[in-house]
Order: C-alpha cells, then sequence, then structure tokens
C-alpha cells in the first residue's frame, strides 16, 4: 500500500468518524429539546461595541445615549444558528416550545444577572448607569449612559456585545400578562352575512371560509402601530386584553384628537385588515381572518418589552406597518430579538416597505422588513396585479458583525396595497381610498391567521415554508425581487397545513388530496374578470392649475396618445413618461366618444379611479 494512499485512507476515517460525532450530537441536542431542556449558546470572541454613529459623535462626550447589551450567553449563538436551531426544535409542537422557551430565556436572564448585578448596581450607584432595564428576548439590557463612559460596560461580568443607538425615553412597565383572553368570538362567523372587500375573494380567503371552515378562530394578532383610533366596528374582534403602550405605561392605544384623516386610521385599519369583524350596525367585514382577534401595541423605544408581552400572551401574529432606515449595526439586535421571538411561536409580519422611488437596492427595504426567515415582508400590486411604482423590492444585504449571509433574496410574496376601502369610525366606507406596504404586511398577516387557526401547533419556520410554495407566479416564473414567491393564495395555504396535520395525527388525507380549478388562482382569467375603466374624479373647474385640460369629473379615459388605458397604473406610467407638451385623450362623456388635449403636465394632477366590473365589496 502506497503512502498516499495509506493518508487517503486515514483522511477519509477521521471525516467519518467527525461525521458520525456531529450527527451523534444533533441527534442528542435534538432529543433533549424533546424532552424538554433547552440548551443555550456562548457567544465567541472578544467584547465587542458597535460604533457610535457621526450624528450621536457630534454631541460630544457628555452626551446621554442608549446602550443595548448582549450578555455572552444566548438561546442562539453565532449568526447561523437561527436555521440549525429550529432544525433541532422541529419535532416539538409549538405551544410546548413557546413555554419551554419562555421558561429557559428567563432563567438565563436571572443567571446572567446574578453574575452582573453588583457591577450593574456600582455603576448606578455612581451615576454612571441609569435607566436600566433588563429584557429577557435577547439576553441582556438595555441602560442610559454618557458616550465616555461606554468603557465601563464593558468591564460587566458576561457582557458580550454593546449596540449604542440614540437615547430611548422609556417608562418602567409591570405586570403586563393579560389572563382573561377570549376563547372564541362573541357571534359565530357566518361568510354570507357580511359584504367582503375584493381582496378577501382575490386571495381566496373566502374560499377557506367556506369550504375548509376556518375563519381565523383562536388567534390573537397583535398589531404594532402609533395610535389606533377608536372604533365601535373593531370594538367586535378586540381582544379582551386591549393591548398596551409602552411609550406612556398604560393600555391608552387612542393617543391624538380624532380628526377623520386616513392617516389617523393607520393602526386600525391594519386590525381591520387582519381580522376586521361586521356587525348588525356596520354590514362590511374587513378581515381576512374575521374570527380572530387584535391587540393594539405602542412601542417606540420598548420593542423589548413589546415583544416579550406579545409571547407572554401567546399571540400568533406581529405585525409592524413601520420601516426604520440606517440602523447600521443595530439591525444585530433587532434581528437577533426577532429570531428568538420567532422560536417562541411568533411570526412577525411587514410590508416590503414604500421606497422604490426615492431609493436604490439594497437600501429600498429596511428595517424590520429587510430580516430575513423571520420576517415575513409583502410586496404590494395594483388590484390588476401589476406592481404599485412605489413598492420596495429585494434584495437585501447583510453584513453586520453578528450577520454576514452577503445578498439575501426578498420579499417574501406579494398582496395588494393601492386604492384599498377604508372605513370611518362613524361607518362611513369610501371604497378606494388607501394606498401604501403598511396594508399588503397586513394582509400577509391575516393569511398567517388563517394557517394558525388551521392549526395551532405549526411553527412559524414551516408557514414560511408553506404560505410562498403555494403562492401563485404573477410576474417570472420563480422567485423574483418585485412580488417574491408571488400571490398569497390562502386557500392552497391552509389547505397544505390542514393536510400536514392530518399527516401527524394519522387522519384521512382524501379532502386534501383532490384539486380543483377553483383551488388555484389564475391571473389571466382573473385580469379579464376585472374589466377596469378609468374615470376622471375631479373636473378642471374643482382643481387648480389644470383648467386647460378640459377633463370633466365622470370622464371616461380610453386612450394616451393613441395607446389604450384602463388602470391607473397604466394612466401615471404614461403621462411620467411622454415627451409631448401637449397629449391627445380619447375619453367617452355622456355615452359619445370624444378627442381631446390637454398638458402632460397639468393632467398628472388630476385624480383618476379604477372603475371595476368586479365589485368593491360582494
Amino acid at each position: 500500500m502506497s503512502k498516499r494512499y495509506f493518508k487517503i485512507e486515514i483522511g477519509m476515517l477521521i471525516w467519518l468518524v467527525g461525521f458520525v460525532f456531529i450527527s451523534i450530537e444533533m441527534t442528542n441536542a435534538q432529543e433533549r429539546s424533546v424532552l424538554g431542556k433547552i440548551e443555550f449558546e456562548d457567544l465567541a470572541g472578544d467584547v465587542w461595541v458597535s460604533e457610535v454613529p457621526p450624528s450621536l459623535l457630534s454631541l460630544g462626550p457628555d452626551a446621554e445615549v442608549t446602550v443595548k447589551v448582549w450578555f455572552d450567553r444566548q438561546l442562539l449563538g453565532d449568526g447561523v444558528a437561527y436555521r440549525r436551531r429550529t432544525n433541532e426544535f422541529d419535532l416539538i409542537p409549538s405551544s410546548v416550545l413557546r413555554l419551554r422557551c419562555l421558561k429557559a430565556l428567563k432563567l438565563e436572564s436571572q443567571r446572567s444577572f446574578l453574575k452582573a448585578g453588583d457591577s450593574v448596581e456600582l455603576l448606578q450607584r455612581q451615576g454612571v448607569l441609569s435607566d436600566v432595564r433588563r429584557h429577557w428576548i435577547v439576553n441582556g439590557f438595555s441602560a442610559t449612559i454618557c458616550l465616555s463612559e461606554i468603557k465601563k460596560v464593558e468591564e460587566i461580568p458576561g457582557v458580550k456585545k454593546i449596540f449604542v443607538v440614540r437615547k430611548v425615553k422609556t417608562i418602567k412597565c409591570e405586570n403586563l400578562v393579560s389572563r382573561d383572553r377570549k376563547t372564541k368570538p362573541d357571534t359565530l362567523f357566518n361568510p354570507d352575512r357580511w359584504l367582503h372587500p375584493w381582496y378577501t375573494r382575490a386571495l381566496k380567503a373566502d374560499r377557506v371560509w367556506k369550504k375548509l371552515g376556518v375563519s381565523g378562530e383562536g388567534t390573537l394578532n397583535v398589531i404594532h402601530d402609533f395610535h389606533f383610533a377608536k372604533s365601535p366596528q373593531m370594538a367586535e374582534s378586540q381582544s379582551a386584553i386591549v393591548g398596551f403602550n409602552f411609550n406612556n405605561g398604560t393600555s391608552q392605544l387612542s393617543v391624538r384628537p380624532e380628526r377623520g384623516s386616513s392617516r389617523d386610521l393607520h393602526g386600525l385599519m391594519c386590525a381591520a385588515i387582519v381580522c376586521g369583524r361586521g356587525s348588525p350596525e356596520f354590514g362590511y367585514e374587513f378581515g381576512l381572518a374575521p374570527s380572530g382577534e387584535w391587540a393594539g401595541v405602542i412601542a417606540r423605544g420598548e420593542i423589548e418589552s413589546s415583544i416579550e408581552w406579545a409571547i407572554e400572551n401567546a399571540a400568533d401574529t406581529y405585525s409592524m406597518s413601520f420601516s426604520l432606515p440606517g440602523l447600521g449595526e443595530y439591525r444585530s439586535h433587532w434581528r437577533k430579538m426577532l429570531e428568538h421571538g420567532t422560536i417562541c411561536g411568533l411570526c412577525f409580519v411587514s410590508g416590503a416597505g414604500n421606497f422604490a422611488k426615492t431609493v436604490k437596492t439594497p437600501l429600498q427595504m429596511r428595517t424590520p422588513e429587510d430580516i430575513p426567515e423571520v420576517v415575513f415582508a409583502a410586496a404590494g400590486v395594483h388590484r390588476d396585479l401589476s406592481k404599485t411604482s412605489f413598492s420596495s423590492q429585494g434584495p437585501v444585504l447583510w453584513r453586520t458583525e453578528h450577520y454576514h449571509e452577503g445578498e439575501v433574496q426578498k420579499p417574501e410574496v406579494c398582496a395588494f396595497n393601492h386604492r384599498l376601502p377604508l372605513f370611518f369610525p362613524d361607518g362611513k366606507i369610501r371604497e378606494s381610498a388607501i394606498n401604501g406596504n403598511s396594508f399588503a404586511g397586513p394582509m400577509f398577516c391575516g393569511s398567517i391567521a388563517l394557517m394558525r387557526s388551521a392549526d395551532k401547533e405549526i411553527h412559524p419556520w414551516r408557514i414560511r415554508e408553506i404560505i410562498t410554495s403555494t403562492a401563485t407566479d404573477i410576474e417570472a416564473p420563480g422567485f423574483d425581487s418585485s412580488t417574491g414567491h408571488g400571490l398569497i393564495n390562502c386557500y392552497q395555504a391552509v389547505k397544505e397545513v390542514l393536510k400536514r396535520k392530518a399527516i401527524r395525527e394519522g387522519s384521512d388525507l382524501t379532502r386534501f388530496e383532490e384539486i380543483s380549478a377553483d383551488d388555484l388562482f389564475d391571473p389571466d382569467k382573473y385580469r379579464t374578470k376585472l374589466s377596469t375603466t378609468l374615470v376622471v374624479e375631479n373636473s378642471s373647474r374643482e382643481t387648480e392649475g389644470i383648467e386647460k385640460t378640459n377633463l370633466q369629473a365622470g370622464d371616461i379615459i380610453t386612450a394616451v396618445n393613441g395607446k389604450k388605458v384602463s388602470t391607473a397604473a397604466a394612466w401615471e406610467k404614461i403621462i411620467s413618461q411622454t415627451q409631448r407638451n401637449l397629449v391627445d385623450l380619447q375619453i367617452i362623456r355622456e355615452r359619445k366618444p370624444i378627442q381631446i388635449h390637454g398638458s402632460s403636465g397639468r393632467l398628472r394632477d388630476h385624480k383618476v379611479k379604477e372603475v371595476y366590473g368586479e365589485p368593491v365589496f360582494k
């Protein structure tokens, strides 16, 4: 036997022994997890401090900042631990894993503070640290400190990472867990009782209600916003938990005077799209999961407390219709926090953002929507399935000290985000009013609520796998950076959840194996059914500065410069791209076709709306 052959044999043997050892360790870890022990991981390396942003450095060494501190023991150690640990935890029912992780996270927090407590207390007595808040969602704490004193935090036993951010004003909130959560809606859901908006049909939520008997019952959906208008229509679906305002330490969710504008209704409409329920006084049902419940949270600086609150109250989804730019290394803190929350069973959902016109990729999607795997981000499309021009797209870039995958695919899927119906607290309805990915995210959230209602034990990472694999391509085949894996198909997603549940329980699979044409979404057939017309909303007399266009309210626009147009998106594209000063318009007025001319610049000021053959409510 040659020496070279002998070396190869020895190398193969070492590799095989190592492979077997790793396999045994992974199996043992999974067995320990199933039996109830949740292992924590050590963070490698020396104490690390994030670079201080220039905007804070300019304030001088005595400026007060907030530090977010990680201890050296975390549920997820390195930057690739999430996928490794989800494989380990996959066989544990979600409700069981939540309780075990919750207990383990709190216990590890207590252990860390036993080591660090004396040093922290000393720094507090010396006036170095103030406003210290422990958090267990990431094992560590937050505190206020002067820039010149940060070095002293590095000396606290167990401290491993320090994120320096702008000073956050906080209110200490304790004993927030509510024990009086409802388990059933006050009235039995009937899908034929009230009118539903068009998006419930396009996303096939109505088919879930009628064919599968799933409507969101038993789910709690947390809506994170900055103000919630009071609404008798939404009181029916509001949880007995109500929600919490972490900015002022109260349950007050209406924080500014009601002016009746769509901006004031932002949080309310996010909740309504997820699980808005009808009533005899309000014959419209906006929610994709109308038997679900919602609770609002307001948490500008206390995001850790808000997520801990949601986990302790056994929430199913956490909707985040906001977007934070320029967080730098602090993105890692957000990501670790949401990874831990996901393992505790919470599904985090966001819109993709509205920055395609102002920011280039890979920065169009910001935090939290740029977080891979654990934040389900929905891009937006018009009702006719064309991409809205403002909807942010991927990819995103992850090159922080803790996470460094590089380019990451985003978003996950798409939903509708343009000219959606709106209701006011006084019961009035506007059929075409609100725009933005703030509302595509809640559609994703409502879809997940249906899936969780079908099976409470399904893990978030399995939900992501199912909802992306059952989405319908509406652009190029396969994943694309504008619409992700495609338009959400609630029916196919919930059906797959029920199928997997039946396999787990050994039940009959027959009803889940048959596929009819109505189960699938046919984009071409859908567009044909819409039969859109484009109608002018405001006349030249009503809008200052556009009197030369000669358009009148009620005019139907059929063509611009000889090109047929039937949607607002097509109108905006043609008008914005035209190089001609005067534009030829073909319109229909009082059932008569006529041709007029107008200035392209002034035409942009006209409001137009799409009128569909398919009604808004049905």
